[in-house]
């Protein structure tokens, strides 16, 4: 039976993640090499065995790659110290070779560099960086293991390093470059380098080869910002044209915030002959659109799990909130929990709510709303507020409009269909912007203002609003509520006042439920 068995180092990387979801599904056991845990997590979840190697080291190594066809040599360093790029990328070739040969792998894979060759010849080529790559390209040739080098030029696609860069600047409507812009280069799409490395490590082409592995299309960085801003707007972005600033290169580590050794690679300016790596290795090269327009959708469209009850939930740390964050757990929803950080609210409430979404594993944006103020604090400050007069305890000036429109916003960005509150029926005795009356006109006005493009409906769902307080902690009784992590008193002591309204109707309720009234403990 033919050995359908390898070896990745540097599993969890961008080239060995596209590696292993390709290999997997082409029929290969794939064994992912790394250094932590939570890299072997990642590994193990796309289907690959992890084996942890912390210390790079021949007998661990050899333990973990017997039995396997070949090789793919991921690990390396392109930012560093020159001791570091002698450890990882030199020695780490050394420890791989006679490890190899030592479990008798059939081929070692090898993405070295583009322009490695030119180390001692071109000035831009001569840094540590491409020193270490040579060496490690000496020690595999000088070895006894068959091999494969490939020298890549910028290899593009779904969770590159360069796209969502680019598309990041494209967004603030500035993009710096190192340099003129027009140093030619030959980027290749994942999928098609991805085909190339595991044709390589199946025994196709001849061993002890060396290859340029390049995309069809020669361009330079001008036009390939072009290229993104023109698929961007064919995906229905509307990004305007930005400026370009041209930064020198002496000058673009420090403004760009990367390494003097990632600059001299953006200055290799060699180009070949595409054709020679595909036919030798006998795959077809894609159109570098393709690999654009993947990179694009994957920055823009993130996948994330379909679930057509996924809703923006209101919470405060009161009980109300509360039970209806556990009616709608109940229900199937996904909750994002939203709470609202205004002048003078009780600490005690935030804290409630961070102690409930942890124990709830349930994300919580805070929004922090200083300039809203409950009306008797504004009138005080000296606003003519007239709305203060006779206002019942805890009355905030349009509280619910600022507050769902927020909510409304923050459900369209994250794909929810559904706000969801915890108001109960006497609320808009005192707060007439409670009724279910005021959210069904504002559930109109959250939808007419999206643009017209947009055909999903957010519907403002009020699970409680026919419940009074007694049949609300009736309810979270029966789904388990944590009543003692609840905050209702408009107070911020240790434990609740027990005067004002809030507090009333709460130990009125748990009195006539002959419930104990729970006491406050995070």
């Amino acid at each position: 039976m033919k050995n359908k068995k390898l070896a990745i180092t540097g599993a969890n990387g961008y080239l060995g993640k596209h590696t292993i979801k390709a290999a997997i599904q082409k029929g290969w056991e794939v064994v992912g090499i790394v250094r932590r845990d939570d890299a072997a997590k990642e590994v193990e979840n796309l289907g690959a065995k992890p084996v942890i190697i912390k210390d790079f080291l021949i007998e661990p190594l050899k333990n973990a790659i017997t039995g396997c066809k070949a090789v793919l040599h991921f690990r390396g360093v392109v930012c560093g110290s020159k001791e570091t790029f002698e450890r990882v990328n030199i020695q780490g070739m050394r420890v791989l070779v006679q490890a190899a040969l030592e479990a008798k792998v059939s081929r070692i894979i090898f993405p070295s560099g583009l322009g490695v060759d030119k180390y001692g010849i071109e000035e831009w080529a001569n840094n540590a960086y491409f020193h270490s790559k040579n060496m490690a390209e000496q020690v595999l040739r000088n070895g006894s293991v068959p091999y494969i080098i490939f020298r890549p030029s910028y290899i593009l696609g779904p969770e590159d390093e360069l796209i969502p860069e680019l598309i990041e600047q494209l967004r603030t409507g500035i993009v710096q470059i190192a340099g003129n812009g027009q140093t030619p280069m030959q980027p290749i799409f994942v999928k098609d380098a991805v085909e190339a490395f595991l044709a390589a490590a199946d025994g196709i082409g001849e061993n002890n080869q060396i290859f340029d592995l390049i995309g069809s299309k020669i361009i330079n960085m001008l036009e390939l910002i072009e290229m993104v801003l023109k698929n961007m707007i064919e995906l229905g972005f509307n990004i305007p044209q930005p400026r370009i600033y041209n930064i020198r290169f002496e000058n673009a580590p420090e403004q760009l915030g990367i390494c003097k050794e990632m600059i001299d690679v953006m200055r290799c300016d060699i180009t070949s002959n595409e054709n020679i790596v595909s036919k030798a290795l006998n795959f077809k090269l894609s159109d570098l659109e393709k690999a654009i327009k993947a990179a694009i959708v994957a920055k823009m469209f993130p996948k994330v799990k379909e679930n057509n009850k996924r809703g923006i939930l209101l919470l405060s740390g009161g009980i109300d909130s509360v039970v209806a964050l556990y009616w709608a757990l109940h229900n199937g929803y996904e909750i994002i929990a939203l709470s609202f950080n205004y002048n003078l609210r009780p600490e005690q409430e935030k804290k409630a709510v961070k102690k409930i979404t942890d124990n709830l594993n349930i994300k919580l944006i805070e929004v922090p709303l200083q300039y809203i103020k409950e009306a008797i604090d504004l009138r005080i400050e000296g606003f003519p507020i007239p709305s203060v007069i006779q206002a019942p305890e805890g009355y905030i000036p349009s509280r619910n409009l600022v507050y769902y429109s927020i909510a409304s916003y923050f459900a369209e960005i994250y794909g929810c269909n559904f706000i969801i509150g915890g108001h109960i029926s006497i609320d808009p005795i005192k707060f007439p912007d409670a009724d279910p009356i005021f959210f069904k006109s504002l559930e109109q006005l959250v939808n007419k203002g999206k643009h017209n493009k947009d055909k999903s409906i957010i519907k403002i769902v009020l699970p409680l609003s026919k419940m009074n307080k007694i049949e609300v902690i009736s309810l979270g009784n029966d789904l388990n509520v944590p009543f003692n992590w609840t905050w209702s008193c408009y107070s911020d002591g240790d434990q609740p006042c027990g005067k004002c309204s809030s507090c009333r109707n709460r130990d009125e309720a748990f009195n006539n439920l002959n419930y104990s009234q729970p006491k406050f403990s995070l």
